[in-house]
């Protein structure tokens, strides 16, 4: 769900800069049958300033808690802050995870479980102030919060019933359009089974012959060609002998489907065998290959694929993983499809110039002789299209 319009008040905090707080997420805790509600934003006057505040809107708590931290305060308290740079990247994070809350003497405690990129939690805790000052004004902006957040959960609604209308629309467009490209896939596999018994072949030469005719009749992409990938198919039947597949199944186009990654998660998860082919906006083609799939997962798991690799089609080249490395993210709807500490792309990738490679990724992968040099020198970069096609 998208974050809603961002409240804005004056602050009351005793010697406070009176700049204006973006609220920009909100979230509600119960507790003893008291509910609570917790506000991430960031000041007007410092945009890298993050501010979370928590209050109550019973009629007998006039007071809230509110505390102010830099992001490198942060990246101090605990490890898991050192992978975000901004604020922003930091309320993402954040707005994901469960909270507690643990009230101490005139403290509020804030507490949380992260998990760590090798896939252990942690427990970080956030100590809030108490303020109190001018209860009447405290009272009388929950009333209007309340109300314009009420005001703005209708809006909220509409317009998604309006987007999943349309969606629903569109998906219903594309299954028609499958049911046919399945039919033609049909008809042409029995073709080419009935040339390799009428040739007679041996079943070596018919494996290579099959794969060869698949890819000209079944890839349907938008960013390379035919010859371009082979070399990554008979590396995936090399290395997994076991594995054979008949169909290259297009699950998701950026520019057909749209670029928001929830909507890339719910025609691609709890696939396996899924081969990702992105193309960067200075015109790199790469990607990667895992063959458990992918999934949401709102606490972060990092998973063991001894089968994934990257690739780079400009230099031809296969990045195998490192043995036993937890490689493939089960991570949350606004992140893609993700290898971890390696390669990532998020919502609205082809509008957004923060998709990127990242530096460990040597760590990850073996044969970087440049960690970047898949997109030519460049940790960031924004698609220009993206496809994910499922080997079945």
């Amino acid at each position: 769900m998208e974050a809603a319009e961002p409240i804005q008040y004056e602050t009351t905090k005793p010697n406070d800069d009176n700049s204006k707080i973006d609220f920009v997420e909100e979230m509600s805790i119960n507790k003893e049958k008291k509910e609570y509600k917790i506000q991430l934003g960031k000041k007007e006057s410092n945009k890298e300033l993050l501010v979370i505040k928590v209050f109550s809107d019973e009629p007998e708590e006039l007071f809230y808690y509110q505390q102010n931290y830099t992001v490198n305060e942060l990246k101090n308290l605990s490890r898991i802050f050192v992978m975000y740079e901004t604020v922003k990247d930091i309320i993402s994070f954040l707005k994901n995870l469960k909270y507690e809350i643990d009230e101490k003497n005139e403290n509020l405690i804030l507490k949380f479980n992260a998990f760590m990129p090798d896939g252990q939690s942690t427990l970080i805790e956030l100590n809030l102030k108490k303020n109190s000052k001018n209860p009447s004004y405290i009272i009388k902006y929950l009333f209007e919060e309340i109300k314009s957040i009420k005001q703005n959960m209708n809006k909220e609604i509409s317009s998604l019933k309006n987007k999943y209308e349309s969606e629903i629309k569109d998906l219903k467009e594309n299954i028609r359009n499958l049911k046919g490209n399945i039919k033609n896939y049909e008809s042409e596999n029995k073709k080419l089974w009935k040339e390799i018994n009428d040739l007679k072949i041996s079943k070596e030469e018919s494996s290579e012959i099959v794969t060869s005719q698949l890819i000209i009749n079944y890839l349907d992409s938008k960013i390379t060609t035919n010859n371009e990938i082979n070399f990554l198919l008979e590396y995936i039947m090399n290395t997994d002998k076991s594995f054979n597949f008949n169909e290259i199944k297009l699950l998701y186009r950026g520019s057909r489907d749209g670029d928001r990654t929830k909507t890339c998660h719910q025609l691609c998860d709890n696939k396996q065998n899924v081969l990702i082919i992105m193309q960067s906006d200075t015109g790199y083609i790469f990607g990667g290959y895992s063959k458990i799939g992918f999934k949401i997962k709102n606490n972060f798991e990092w998973k063991i694929d001894n089968n994934s690799f990257l690739f780079s089609l400009n230099l031809k080249k296969i990045y195998p993983v490192i043995k036993d490395k937890k490689i493939i993210c089960h991570i949350g709807e606004l992140s893609g499809l993700c290898f971890a500490i390696s390669l990532a792309f998020n919502d609205n990738f082809m509008n957004k110039n923060d998709n990127r490679i990242h530096f460990n990724i040597k760590t990850m992968f073996k044969g970087f002789k440049d960690s970047y040099e898949m997109n030519g020198g460049k940790d960031k970069f924004k698609c220009k299209d993206l496809e994910v096609f499922q080997l079945i």
